[in-house]
């Protein structure tokens, strides 16, 4: 499953993480376990501490994409 977020950053922010070394060393993002991930929504962690990309392995593209 992929989750795209881009209500955090206006445009320019947005420009700058794209252009940054942090999305060159991985732009696909993390592995993420959505039941956790949801499990802090409702126990009410703040979105902003949610929306936050953890840190880790860059996740693995599906062979199916055709990008592997």
């Amino acid at each position: 499953m992929e989750f795209q977020v881009d209500c955090c950053a206006n445009s320019e922010k947005a420009h700058a993480f794209m252009h940054s070394h942090a999305f060159a060393a991985n732009p696909v993002g993390v592995e993420i376990d959505p039941e956790a991930l949801l499990a802090q929504y409702r126990s009410g962690v703040p979105l902003e501490t949610l929306l936050v990309q953890p840190e880790g392995p860059a996740s693995q593209i599906p062979r199916e994409h055709g990008l592997s």
